[in-house]
Protein backbone atom coordinates (compact mmCIF):
# COMPACT_ATOMS: atom_id res chain seq x y z
CA UNK A 1 0.00 0.00 0.00
CA UNK A 2 3.07 2.16 0.53
CA UNK A 3 3.68 1.95 -3.12
CA UNK A 4 0.05 3.70 -3.70
CA UNK A 5 1.34 6.59 -1.38
CA UNK A 6 4.36 7.06 -3.00
CA UNK A 7 3.24 7.13 -6.48
CA UNK A 8 0.59 9.34 -5.22
CA UNK A 9 2.41 11.77 -3.32
CA UNK A 10 4.94 12.25 -6.17
CA UNK A 11 2.79 12.88 -8.75
CA UNK A 12 1.44 16.00 -6.44
CA UNK A 13 5.13 17.02 -5.89
CA UNK A 14 5.67 16.71 -9.86
CA UNK A 15 2.88 18.55 -10.77
CA UNK A 16 3.56 21.20 -8.31
CA UNK A 17 7.24 21.49 -9.55
CA UNK A 18 5.97 21.94 -12.92
CA UNK A 19 3.31 24.76 -11.47
CA UNK A 20 6.17 26.75 -9.78
CA UNK A 21 8.37 26.42 -13.16
CA UNK A 22 6.10 27.71 -15.45
CA UNK A 23 5.51 30.65 -12.98
CA UNK A 24 9.04 31.71 -12.23
CA UNK A 25 9.34 31.38 -16.16
CA UNK A 26 6.88 34.24 -16.47
CA UNK A 27 9.00 36.54 -15.03
CA UNK A 28 12.24 37.51 -16.86
CA UNK A 29 14.59 35.04 -17.34
CA UNK A 30 17.62 34.45 -14.91
CA UNK A 31 20.85 32.92 -16.16
CA UNK A 32 20.50 31.51 -12.00
CA UNK A 33 18.60 28.67 -12.04
CA UNK A 34 15.56 30.36 -9.54
CA UNK A 35 12.44 27.34 -10.38
CA UNK A 36 14.98 24.25 -9.28
CA UNK A 37 16.79 26.17 -5.56
CA UNK A 38 12.81 27.05 -4.63
CA UNK A 39 11.55 23.67 -5.63
CA UNK A 40 14.21 22.26 -3.30
CA UNK A 41 14.20 25.30 -0.50
CA UNK A 42 10.64 24.05 -0.23
CA UNK A 43 10.83 20.85 -0.10
CA UNK A 44 13.71 20.82 2.28
CA UNK A 45 11.60 22.56 4.95
CA UNK A 46 9.09 20.59 4.61
CA UNK A 47 10.71 17.53 4.91
CA UNK A 48 12.09 19.52 8.36
CA UNK A 49 8.67 20.17 9.17
CA UNK A 50 7.29 16.70 8.16
CA UNK A 51 10.02 15.09 10.53
CA UNK A 52 8.42 16.53 13.96
CA UNK A 53 4.96 15.93 12.95
CA UNK A 54 6.10 12.11 11.97
CA UNK A 55 7.56 11.82 15.68
CA UNK A 56 3.56 13.25 16.68
CA UNK A 57 1.78 10.34 15.41
CA UNK A 58 0.59 7.12 15.84
CA UNK A 59 3.47 4.42 14.05
CA UNK A 60 0.80 3.64 11.52
CA UNK A 61 0.11 6.99 10.35
CA UNK A 62 3.59 7.89 10.53
CA UNK A 63 4.38 5.59 8.07
CA UNK A 64 1.52 6.68 5.45
CA UNK A 65 2.69 10.12 5.89
CA UNK A 66 6.40 9.38 5.38
CA UNK A 67 5.07 7.13 2.50
CA UNK A 68 3.25 10.21 0.63
CA UNK A 69 4.41 13.71 2.01
CA UNK A 70 8.21 13.22 2.22
CA UNK A 71 8.84 10.47 0.09
CA UNK A 72 6.32 11.13 -2.62
CA UNK A 73 5.69 14.72 -2.39
CA UNK A 74 8.82 15.94 -1.38
CA UNK A 75 10.48 13.51 -3.23
CA UNK A 76 8.28 14.26 -6.59
CA UNK A 77 8.80 18.30 -5.97
CA UNK A 78 12.46 18.64 -5.12
CA UNK A 79 15.10 17.01 -8.13
CA UNK A 80 18.72 16.86 -7.59
CA UNK A 81 19.03 15.41 -11.23
CA UNK A 82 17.66 18.92 -12.19
CA UNK A 83 20.03 20.33 -10.08
CA UNK A 84 22.88 18.51 -11.51
CA UNK A 85 21.55 19.36 -15.11
CA UNK A 86 21.43 23.14 -14.47
CA UNK A 87 24.83 23.31 -13.55
CA UNK A 88 26.68 21.31 -15.77
CA UNK A 89 24.95 23.73 -18.08
CA UNK A 90 25.96 26.76 -16.25
CA UNK A 91 29.69 25.30 -16.44
CA UNK A 92 29.00 24.31 -20.24
CA UNK A 93 28.28 27.64 -21.40
CA UNK A 94 31.04 29.31 -19.13
CA UNK A 95 29.16 30.23 -15.95
CA UNK A 96 31.61 28.84 -13.64
CA UNK A 97 30.94 31.42 -10.72
CA UNK A 98 27.61 31.30 -11.13
CA UNK A 99 27.64 27.15 -10.93
CA UNK A 100 29.21 27.47 -7.58
CA UNK A 101 27.19 30.09 -6.48
CA UNK A 102 24.40 27.75 -7.54
CA UNK A 103 25.83 24.49 -5.39
CA UNK A 104 27.05 26.40 -2.19
CA UNK A 105 23.79 28.47 -2.30
CA UNK A 106 21.46 25.83 -2.62
CA UNK A 107 23.28 22.70 -0.60
CA UNK A 108 23.72 24.73 2.14
CA UNK A 109 20.72 26.60 2.18
CA UNK A 110 18.82 23.36 1.76
CA UNK A 111 20.03 21.95 4.72
CA UNK A 112 19.12 25.28 6.90
CA UNK A 113 15.79 24.78 5.78
CA UNK A 114 15.30 20.97 7.00
CA UNK A 115 16.94 22.34 10.03
CA UNK A 116 14.04 25.33 10.19
CA UNK A 117 11.65 23.47 9.30
CA UNK A 118 12.65 20.63 12.36
CA UNK A 119 12.91 23.59 14.67
CA UNK A 120 9.87 25.37 13.67
CA UNK A 121 7.36 22.69 14.29
CA UNK A 122 9.68 20.70 17.21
Amino acid sequence: MNSLYVFLGGGIGSLLRYGLTYLVHKFPKSVFPVATLGSNLIASFLVGASLVLMMKMKPAHAEFFQAFCIIGICGGFSTFSTFAKDNLDLMERGYWLIAGLNILVSVSFCIGMVYLGRKMLG
